[in-house]
């Protein structure tokens, strides 16, 4: 069994350092590789033979050494940091603050499983260069019965529409060798008309044509937050099918108030942990419900909150394919590990 989680071990990323240290310096991982249990039956992922149903989302794997340490610990379908067309440097410190339930700043948990974190990066992103030489890179780093996403995400202002760039990004991230594709229409730290794509069902389709006809036959999923009602939601659902994507994946980090703000810019920033999990279980279980009447050919990835094994299990039971953890693996490298130990000791 992998050791319990200790309050004290720092996690793979140093919230006190800038962005471009902890991709150049991390992940901050020192510990033993648990031995993994003899894989149960394979699961079939968008044409890809898995090994288990879970994984991390976009957010804490920056480069191909973050992809390599996500896979020697088990999460078998972990995504590369969202990437541009170019390179874009990160907000300033602090990107990282630990939160109560009230959105109130307070000094490190004590329990992973009350553990709130509020981030704000900006998505930032290395050269093209770089990218196309670590995508390729992360590929080879992982084991059989493992597929990576790569996220991409479009910039405006860069000569091009903002749907035409995010067609760039993706052709990047399909040239460096990308196996599935992500395209991030939620995050909550970039200027609202861009963080908030995915709740307009025209653009969804729009964008989402262009971009999977573009990367074609490489699948497309859609990066999505909370929806205010069920209506917009299927809507957008219907959107996407009806443009090419072959996957939803939610929750996004939720855009909360943070007393105090990590600035005077950033009033609100981008919420994930504990706090955000009924609301992501929600969001699967009214995804799933609107897949399954629509009858749309989309999976569906689930990630919000999952900071102990059991709630990978919550997520697949509510309706996701796959369940993935970001803040939970980022302060417990060995969820994972223990997902695994759990199936063994109860097959």
């Amino acid at each position: 069994m992998p050791p319990k989680w200790d309050p004290e071990c720092p996690p793979i990323y140093d919230i006190n350092k800038t962005y471009a240290e902890n991709a150049a310096e991390g992940p901050l991982f020192k510990g033993k590789f648990p031995a993994r249990p003899p894989a149960q039956k394979p699961f079939d992922f968008l044409g890809h033979s898995i090994n288990s149903p879970i994984g991390v989302p976009a957010g804490p794997l920056l480069t191909s050494s973050w992809i390599a340490l996500a896979s020697k610990l088990g999460f078998d379908v972990p995504t590369y940091k969202t990437i541009r067309s170019q390179a874009y440097p990160s907000h300033k410190l602090p990107n990282v603050a630990f939160l109560d339930a009230k959105g109130r700043r307070i000094e490190d948990p004590k329990r992973l499983s009350e553990l709130t974190i509020t981030n704000s990066f900006g998505m930032p992103s290395k050269s093209p260069d770089f990218l196309l030489q670590d995508i390729e890179r992360a590929n080879r780093s992982l084991s059989r019965g493992q597929v990576m996403i790569v996220s991409v995400v479009g910039t405006p202002n860069l000569g091009v529409s903002f749907g035409e760039d995010f067609v760039r990004a993706a052709l990047l991230a399909k040239e460096g060798g990308a196996k599935i594709i992500e395209a991030n229409f939620s995050c909550p730290n970039v200027d609202k008309a861009d963080g908030i794509l995915y709740m307009n069902p025209e653009t969804v389709q729009e964008y989402t044509r262009l971009i999977a006809k573009a990367i074609h036959p490489i699948p497309l999923l859609l990066k999505v937050g909370t929806f205010p009602n069920v209506a917009l939601m299927k809507s957008v659902f219907v959107a996407a099918a009806r443009g090419g994507a072959k996957g939803i994946c939610g929750i996004n980090s939720v855009s909360m108030p943070v007393h105090p703000p990590l600035d005077e810019q950033r009033t609100t920033s981008g919420t994930c942990g504990a706090a955000i999990r009924p609301a992501a279980l929600s969001f699967i279980r009214e995804s799933a419900h609107i897949i399954q009447k629509e009858r749309l050919d989309l999976v569906l990835l689930g990630c919000g909150g999952i900071m102990e094994s059991e709630h990978f299990d919550e997520f697949i039971q509510a309706g996701a394919n796959i369940a993935m953890s970001a803040t939970g693996m980022m302060w417990d490298p060995y969820l994972a590990s223990r997902y695994h130990a759990h199936l063994l000791s109860h097959s």
